[in-house]
This record gives C-alpha cells, sequence and structure tokens, in this order.
C-alpha cells in the first residue's frame, strides 16, 4: 500500500479500481508503451442512479487501438473483483461502479477512528518551507473589513499548508516606516500624557482617532496655506477649489470632534503651534529611517501602543503568528533598501527621475519569457515604479524587495496575502527580484489576492476615522448569536461560550466561503442562517452529532467498528463524504482555496442533517444502532477538523 494511502480511504478505493483496471488493459496485451493507462483522474462521480463512480474508457482505448466495448467489458470484469465494489454496469464506454458501503464503510471509519484529530492530514511527498505573510496593517488604525478578509484568508492558508506537511511560518510585516505612522505618532506625541488618562477605548482604536484628527487637521493648515499662496499669485481660481476642498475638510473634522471633543481640541491646539506641521511629520519620517534615538523611541512607542490592540483581536479570532518582522529593522537601519537600489542601479535597472530614484520595470517585463515565468499576462501594461521620495526616503516598494530577499532566506516559497488593488506593486517586487538575479526567489513569489468587503449602506475612509472595525464586527456578531439563544435551556456560562464561538465563527466562515477574487458582501441574514450554508449551520450539525453520542453513552452504546456489516444504503452518502474529506484538503492547500473546505463542510452538514432527520440511529437493535454510531462520530470528527482547518472551534453545546 502507498504510504498516502495511509491517509485517504479514497485514495485507496481508487487507486484499488485503477489497478484493477490497468491489469484488465494489460491482460488484452496493451502494455500502454502508446501512452494508454488508466490513472486516478479518469474516474468521474456516476450520474445519479448509475452508480457511484464511473471509469470512461474511450481514450485508453483509442491510445491502445482496442475496441471500446471490450476494453470496457474487462475492465468491468476486473474492477468487479475490489472488495470495494458491490457491482458494477457497462453503459456504452463507460464501467459504472457501486460501492459497497460495508467493506469501503470499515475502510472509512477504521481510518477516521485511527487519526482522529489528524484525520484531513494528507502530506506531500516533498514538503517545503513556506512563509504565509498576512494582514500586516499598518498600525495607525484598528483592523476593518479588508484586514480581517486577509488575516482569516492567511492563517487557513497557513493551517492549510501544515495540513499537507509542509513547513509553514506565518509573518506579521509591522510598517513602522512612512509617512502615514510619522503622521499617528506626530499625533500621539502631542497627546500622549492625556492619552493615559482616557479610559474605555481601546489602544488601536484610541490610535485611529488620533491619525485621523491629526491627518485631517494637518491637511487643513496645509490647504490654508495654500490659498494664501494662491491668492497672492492672483490664482482665484485655483484659490477657490482649494477652499471647496477646505470645506469638505472642515465638515470631516467637525465629525471626528463629535467623537471626542476633548482629545479634538488638544490636538487643534497642539498642531497650530506649529508653523509647518506638514514638514514635522516629513522631518520626523527622516529621522526615524536615519535611527535617530529620539525619533526610533517615539515611533516605537506609538507603534507597540497600536499593536497591543491588534494583538487583543488576534487572540479573540484565535490568530497568532510566528513572527513579527519589524520594517525598520529588515529594510531600513540594516541598509538591505539602500543595497537593492544600489544594484538596481549598477545594473542599469534604476536611473535618476525628478530628484527620485526609478525602477525600470517597464524594460525588464518587455522579455516574453520573463512575463511567462512570472506569472504576468501578455496585455498587463507595467509602467516604471518610483523608489525614494526626493528627500533621499525610501518608499514602500524598495523596502518590499529587501523584505522579500530577507524572507527568501528562510523559506522556499513565500506568500504574500495582498489586497487585489496591490497587484502591481506585487509585479514590481517580483520584476526587481528577477532583474537583481533572484530568479528562483522572482519566481516563487506568490501574491494571494483578494477583492474588497462591502457591508451594504457603510462606506470607509482610514485617514477620516470612518471605517467598519473588526472588534465591532465581531462584537455585534456575539450580540446577535446572544439574542438568538438566550431562551435556551443552557447555563449563563454555556450561553456566552456559544456566543462567542458561533458569533467568531459566523464570521469567519463568511469570509472563508467564497473565492477570494470575489466581491465579498457581508449581510447578517446569511451568515447567521443556522438553517444552510453558513458557519452556524455547519457548528450546529456537529454539535447535533456530538448530542446523538452523548445520549447514545447515557444508553449504554458506543460506536463500533465491529459492526459495520449492519451499514446500508442510508449511510452511503455519508460514508462516501467522509472518505473524500483528506482529499478536498489536499486540493484546497494545493490550490490555495480554504473556500472549498468550506463548501465541503456545507455539504457535508447538509447530507448528515437529511440522515438525522429520516433515520433512527438510537435503537433497541444494538448491532445496527453502533453501526451508525460510528458513522456519526466520523461525520462529527470530519465537521471538528474541517472547522480547525478554517480556524473555527464549535461549541459543544448550541
Amino acid at each position: 500500500m502507498r504510504f498516502w494511502m495511509v491517509y485517504s480511504p479514497n485514495v485507496a478505493l481508487l487507486e484499488d479500481v485503477i489497478r484493477r483496471a490497468n491489469e484488465a488493459l494489460r491482460g488484452l496485451g496493451a502494455t500502454g508503451a502508446a501512452g494508454g493507462r488508466f490513472s486516478v483522474r479518469d474516474v468521474k462521480d456516476a450520474p445519479r442512479g448509475r452508480g457511484d463512480l464511473a471509469l470512461p474508457v474511450f481514450r485508453v482505448a483509442r491510445e491502445c487501438g482496442l475496441d471500446v466495448e471490450v476494453l470496457a467489458r474487462r475492465v468491468a470484469a476486473a474492477v468487479g473483483e475490489s472488495p470495494y465494489v458491490e457491482r458494477v454496469d457497462v453503459v456504452g464506454g463507460y464501467v459504472n461502479m457501486w460501492v459497497d458501503v460495508r467493506e469501503y464503510g470499515g475502510l472509512v471509519l477504521s481510518t477516521v477512528f485511527e487519526r482522529g484529530e489528524r484525520y484531513g492530514f494528507f502530506p506531500v511527498e516533498r514538503p517545503v518551507r513556506v512563509i504565509v505573510e498576512h494582514t500586516s496593517a499598518n498600525p495607525i488604525h484598528p483592523l476593518h473589513l479588508g484586514h480581517l478578509r486577509n488575516c482569516l484568508l492567511g492563517d487557513a492558508l497557513a493551517r492549510l499548508l501544515r495540513a499537507r506537511g509542509h513547513d509553514v511560518r506565518t509573518h506579521y510585516y509591522i510598517d513602522d516606516v512612512g509617512l502615514q505612522v510619522a503622521y499617528a505618532v506626530y499625533g500621539y506625541r502631542k497627546v500622549r500624557d492625556f492619552v493615559k488618562e482616557l479610559g474605555g477605548l481601546k489602544k488601536d482604536h484610541l490610535i485611529g482617532l488620533i491619525y485621523s484628527m491629526t491627518y485631517t487637521l494637518v491637511e487643513i493648515e496645509g490647504l490654508k496655506r495654500r490659498i494664501k499662496e494662491a491668492e497672492a499669485r492672483g490664482d482665484l481660481d485655483g484659490a477657490a477649489e482649494l477652499r471647496g476642498r477646505l470645506d469638505s475638510l472642515v465638515a470631516a473634522a467637525k465629525r471626528l470632534r463629535d467623537r471626542n471633543a476633548e482629545l479634538f481640541d488638544r490636538l487643534l491646539e497642539a498642531i497650530s503651534r506649529d508653523a509647518d506641521p506638514e514638514g514635522e511629520v516629513r522631518r520626523l519620517n527622516l529621522a526615524y529611517e536615519r535611527g535617530d534615538l529620539g525619533a526610533v523611541r517615539a515611533v516605537r512607542e506609538a507603534v507597540d501602543y497600536c499593536l497591543e490592540g491588534f494583538k487583543e483581536t488576534f487572540r479573540l479570532l484565535g490568530v497568532e503568528f510566528d513572527s513579527w518582522d519589524w520594517e525598520s529593522e529588515l529594510t531600513v537601519w540594516n541598509g538591505a533598501a539602500a543595497r537593492v537600489l544600489e544594484e538596481l542601479v549598477e545594473r542599469g535597472y534604476a536611473y535618476m527621475k525628478e530628484g527620485a530614484y526609478v525602477f525600470a520595470a517597464d524594460r525588464v517585463a518587455e522579455d516574453p519569457e520573463v512575463r511567462r515565468r512570472l506569472r504576468i499576462p501578455t496585455g498587463y501594461e507595467v509602467p516604471p515604479a518610483t523608489l525614494t521620495r526626493a528627500d533621499g526616503t525610501t518608499l514602500y516598494p524598495t523596502r518590499d524587495i529587501a523584505y522579500s530577499l530577507w524572507k527568501f532566506k528562510h523559506a522556499d516559497r513565500v506568500i504574500n496575502v495582498i489586497a487585489v488593488q496591490q497587484s502591481l506593486a506585487q509585479v514590481h517586487v517580483r520584476l526587481a527580484l528577477y532583474a537583481l538575479g533572484a530568479v528562483r526567489e522572482a519566481e516563487n513569489l506568490v501574491h494571494y489576492a483578494y477583492e474588497v468587503v462591502r457591508l451594504p449602506g457603510r462606506k470607509m475612509s482610514g485617514r477620516r476615522g470612518e471605517y467598519i472595525s473588526v472588534d465591532d464586527l465581531l462584537g455585534e456578531a456575539v450580540g446577535r448569536v446572544r439574542e438568538i439563544i438566550k431562551d435556551r435551556e443552557l447555563s449563563e456560562e454555556e450561553k456566552e461560550d456559544v456566543a462567542v464561538k458561533v458569533g467568531v465563527g459566523a464570521v469567519k466562515f463568511a469570509f472563508l466561503n467564497l473565492s477570494p477574487l470575489k466581491v465579498l458582501t457581508f449581510r447578517w441574514e446569511r451568515a447567521l442562517d443556522f438553517s444552510q450554508n453558513s458557519g452556524p449551520f455547519v457548528q450546529y450539525s456537529y454539535v447535533r452529532g456530538r448530542s446523538v453520542l452523548r445520549r447514545a453513552r447515557e444508553a449504554g452504546l458506543e460506536p463500533r467498528l465491529d459492526c459495520l456489516h449492519r451499514l446500508g444504503g442510508e449511510e452511503k452518502p455519508l460514508v462516501l463524504m467522509v472518505g473524500r474529506f483528506p482529499d478536498v484538503v489536499a486540493k484546497a492547500g494545493d490550490e490555495l482555496r480554504p473556500d472549498l473546505v468550506a463548501s465541503y463542510l456545507n455539504f457535508l452538514a447538509q447530507e448528515f442533517n437529511k440522515y438525522y432527520d429520516s433515520v433512527r440511529i438510537i435503537l433497541e437493535d444494538e448491532e445496527l444502532a453502533c453501526a451508525r454510531l460510528a458513522v456519526v462520530k466520523a461525520v462529527a470528527t470530519v465537521l471538528r477538523n474541517g472547522l480547525g482547518l478554517l480556524g473555527i472551534v464549535p461549541p459543544e453545546k448550541m
């Protein structure tokens, strides 16, 4: 038996069928020298009412020069000898098979019982080192819905890749360099003593409010100065346009003040005292890049303060990181970004334009072979990329190139979970790696793109403090579940456990139950639908199974493998689905598709609920009851393990 058959009953079944089919092929004098040979990929699901599996023989018959009907009948005779096949039928060039639920059920359920929490773990033959970098939100405001999709996808990818046996590490890239962070730190320094007196506001939310207020106030000061300059030049039209923008900013400032008037007024007073607030922000950014001790202390204090809030959210989500990577340490202070720039210049791929360095990405992308190797579509336009500001500070692409080189010192494959809107930036990074001679790295850098999240009736703007935070969404989810279950016969402690696990699980499932390249429109009525296609539905199905097992135990009944000769047609759909779980995990891991697991779990839950509603499980016939309980235990195991791959923990009661 091949090693992977230990992990997947379905593979064991298919391999047995294919081995027998190829033996029949050799019996007809066909050696496969012409390329004709059956493979596991040839086996399909049979049409409803025509069996469980179907093996078409047309391709092999053509490649081996055999008569289709003769080959089909010989294959049917051979396959019919499999202990897992109950009967066969030939329809044209198709060999239709009915799986023997007792024999195959024994293989499936014994594998599930033996592997337990590890059922679904299906290792590849050649595992590799993988870094999954995800979330990496700027420490300037709370995590919002876009960050949540990034976070949940990255966490699920890491879990799936580990289930495939890869050596996976998750990294969070702390973007502590750049003007956005400088704005937040500039404002934080103005009110840091007052901030310590504030209570009731989570730390990342407070930093977010400071950032939004600071950015808006600095922008207002800048517009006022530009209006005066325009008027001095006699540019009345320009001044009028700027006043229109100023009116919009003043309205945004008023909304921010309504959220915390005292904090706003303190910031306004402090910022107004600076002759050039925007210049102060830029000087702070430059000083931090140069490692100025005062700037370092200020930035690290504010960033750490925000990260403490992030980590609270991650704990609620059950998301952990193996490494927290500071952008300043890995790309700036050690000179890595500067070396990238120098080498690109030396190789002739970077040039000076208007006081800033530019990467000639367009020139690198002219080569069709480069596009093919780096997965860049033929018609995709690649412009040059600016690498530095005129003041000499580096821009994000330069630092990201340096960070990518660092990651590949620790991994064979790097997966960056980044929004689809950053596709061009990720193309620039791969092209720069290629231009630097890091071809292997360029080819193994994966941009795992995802689309935006929409909450009907809401718009977001981080600079204006208008966003839907992850904390608010999770809080509302838990509150809604708490209201749904308030009258159930559970203790207060159990109700709270259910509210948290089901509420958080509902959000996670809704975010993962869709292809990442589709826009996600989040709707509460779907996320909390306990009757179908949702986290609560799958969790409830698991709880239902566990409840059956508890009631059976009270009646003196336990799942037993020695009773599986009593399994019948009612159990077959569940047995077949449970047997395929490791294959679903393998496909989801290899194709980076957590949604495949979510979809599978939904279908398994549907099938189990149909079974639960139509079949008596706990009954006087002890052998039959124990056989059915074995199926229930296997289903509950798969539901739990599958939810675990999505980072969802089901409650034991509901």
